[in-house]
């Protein structure tokens, strides 16, 4: 039996077969290879890697536009022994910067690319990073390896390194997971065995080459199968979603996937679709995979290509990072299995047993159920690396034979992530249930305010509610505030017209998140980018970083000028107009309609989260900070209003007409102890 990927490689080979690779380039641009073909071409290319002075161990950096030089390329270094760093095409200053990292942690690196251009690109950073002058020094062209002479491939080991994967997770700093050979093999084998693929399955995929899922998944696995495979550019998907639905037709393809937001941009542009010449049935799987899957995005897919033939059955939601080669679990034809968690918001902190809810509502979070993992060991810990038991939240560690044994020329990282016995620590938030692994979170981009654990993702879809926000144009993260010691959520919106203009839009954002949660939004910023990794996850830790370094300070300082105008506007309000602001948001918070303005708050069933959601939104109104206790000293909405009139607003001239006078008998009854008490009782109940 082979041992190694370049013998299964070569045993595949030896038929006529002409399966291969079929490159699609556009519409009617498609170009095919065969697997005979493409080991013939990496030989030739192996020779001409050789002849510019590469030798086994060395690593060459990857800078390709085109998907088939990029493989041609691969399998040249794989059967020389030289090792391959894929890293995305640095096309924007984020990854120019990360290969600036990349290649000061490899030893004696070279870097290859079929973009001319990229020299040029190189030449511009080189006086900021001296770095780039070792590049330009070293820098290959893909067209100048010359096809004269083939090389013999060298033999391989079952612990030989085959490629490093780089992942910046969500620190920005590289981190090079080592990937050897029989760890490949057991993941893939892991796969094909849950999959139940063959070479009879044909596979599509558009995912970048350089992340784990496109580079092993689509097109690592079905080589290895002898299965055909259809690759299709990154950025011909995000051009043309359609083309990729109306190839998984023409080309009959039985497995597919996409990270979540392929799902979402093909929802968001099914007038381009011709759904009557669809055929969707030879469909069987579709991964939805690296980065947090929304069921709903599942089901509204499934939905809509239902009469086309597409299976309900056909997505599979997975996990997977770098560290263990691909997929740790995936959620794939089991019977009566449960697709989603609905888990109470107040129960997801570290060491909580879940709190599962069967109906949605504005006090639960939705987790999509990432599948059984079959071949990996799997331990749920708290801060202390003690093991919980099932169904408690807690940090995900793995063990198995396609974890990485560490990270390249890094021991510190090594250590600090990979237990001695082999455990490695994922960084990431979950819980088991009934041998089913749901993931919730990543640690790092995990927001703690008043001892509440807070998702991101899970507050970018709530932010998804609002009209105009689409996915992912509004981003959630973290930011320590050092002097009050707690983290403050920060929400970055994809935004390029007027400060004027943007405000109403923050007003509602930390309006929403108010009445949801109950917690405050300290800042929201416009932007106009949001960075992602290759598999479409946004990067929060690039806009917490570009804030804390001032980047958007000009916008702050636009936006300050724009809300004191309003402001000033705002001093101009008499009583009755304030009354009449305050109103809505009560009958919004407490869901009764017709609200009088003298009735007392807590008459109306206001909670403790309730009342915090009222002054939030009062604040957010009147832009100034509202008296954490304003509720216990003024219960309606008529002594709010002058609270606000006088208080907050600070008016002095304006409404003559209006009395600012209370009973004593009133006072009385809504002193702050009673209030208090009927505070207490209202949220006990």
């Amino acid at each position: 039996m082979e041992s190694t990927i370049q013998e299964i490689f070569r045993e595949n080979i030896k038929s006529d077969s002409e399966t291969g690779i079929t490159f699609i380039e556009g519409r009617n641009s498609i170009e095919h290879l065969s697997y005979k073909r493409l080991f013939l071409e990496a030989s030739y290319k192996l020779n001409a890697l050789q002849e510019m002075g590469l030798n086994p161990g060395d690593e060459l950096v990857f800078q390709f536009e085109s998907n088939k030089n990029f493989v041609i390329t691969f399998w040249a270094c794989i059967l020389g022994k030289i090792i391959p760093v894929p890293v995305a095409y640095a096309a924007a200053s984020n990854t120019v910067k990360k290969i600036c990292g990349v290649w000061r942690i490899l030893k004696n690196p070279y870097v290859i690319t079929d973009n001319l251009a990229l020299k040029d690109y190189f030449q511009k950073f080189k006086e900021d990073q001296e770095v780039f002058g070792e590049m330009l020094d070293k820098l290959i062209s893909y067209d100048d390896l010359k096809m004269s002479k083939r090389a013999v491939p060298l033999e391989s080991d079952p612990s030989d390194l085959v490629f490093i994967q780089f992942s910046s997770g969500s620190t920005g700093f590289p981190k090079g997971v080592m990937n050897i050979q029989e760890a490949i093999l057991y993941n893939i084998n892991n796969y094909l065995e849950h999959l139940g693929i063959s070479d009879k399955d044909r596979f599509l995929g558009w995912v970048p080459l350089t992340h784990d899922m496109g580079l092993v998944f689509f097109h690592i696995l079905p080589l290895l199968s002898n299965a055909p495979q259809f690759l299709m550019p990154p950025t011909l998907f995000l051009t043309f979603p359609e083309l990729w639905v109306e190839s998984l037709s023409k080309h009959e393809i039985t497995i597919s996937g996409s990270p979540n937001f392929g799902y979402r941009l093909i929802l968001d542009n099914l007038e381009r679709i011709k759904f009557d010449q669809l055929a969707l049935d030879k469909l069987r799987i579709i991964l939805n995979s690296s980065e947090p899957v929304s069921m709903e995005d599942c089901r509204n897919f499934l939905t809509a290509f239902a009469p086309q033939g597409l299976s309900k059955k056909s997505i599979s939601p997975g996990y997977g990072l770098a560290e263990a080669v691909l997929g740790v679990s995936l959620c794939h034809k089991e019977e009566q299995r449960r697709d989603e968690y609905l888990l109470d918001r107040g129960s997801l902190n570290i060491g909580d047993e879940i709190v599962l809810s069967e109906t949605k509502s504005d006090s639960v979070a939705s987790f999509a159920n990432a599948g059984t993992f079959d071949g990996t060991e799997i331990k749920i810990t708290n801060e202390n690396d003690e093991e919980l038991p099932n169904e408690r939240l807690g940090y995900i560690q793995l063990r198995s034979k396609a974890v990485t044994k560490g990270f390249y020329n890094d021991p510190v990282t090594t250590k600090n992530t990979i237990s001695e016995d082999g455990w490695l620590n994922t960084g990431d938030i979950g819980f088991i249930h009934n041998k089913q692994l749901v993931i919730t979170g990543r640690e790092k981009e995990m927001i703690l305010i008043n001892g509440q654990n807070y998702f991101p993702n899970d507050l970018d879809t709530l932010l998804e509610e609002l009209e105009g926000i689409k996915f992912q144009q509004a981003i959630s993260c973290n930011v320590f505030n050092e002097k009050a010691h707690t983290d403050e959520v920060f929400v970055f919106v994809l935004y390029k017209g007027p400060v004027k203009e943007f405000i109403p839009l923050t007003m509602q954002i930390k309006r929403h998140i108010s009445l949801k949660l109950g917690i405050p939004v300290r800042k929201v910023i416009a932007v106009d980018r949001i960075h992602k990794t290759t598999s479409g996850k946004p990067q929060r830790y690039l806009l917490r970083d570009n804030f804390l370094k001032g980047s958007y300070d000009d916008f702050l300082k636009d936006y300050d000028a724009s809300i004191n105008l309003i402001k000033a506007d705002l001093k101009k309000l008499n009583l009755q107009q304030i009354e009449a602001r305050i109103l809505p948001v009560v009958e919004q918070i407490t869901g009764i309609d017709d609200v009088n303005i003298g009735t007392n708050f807590f008459d109306l069933g206001i909670t403790s989260i309730k009342a915090v959601q009222l002054k939030i939104s009062l604040e957010e109104i009147f832009m100034e900070k509202i008296d954490d206790v304003v509720l216990f000293k003024h219960t309606n909405t008529k002594e709010l209003a002058e609270y606000v009139y006088t208080d907050v607003l600070k008016n002095t001239a304006g409404d003559t007409t209006a009395t600012i006078e209370k009973s004593a008998n009133e006072r009385g009854r809504n002193s702050a102890k009673a209030r208090m008490g009927r505070l207490l009782k209202s949220s006990v109940h």
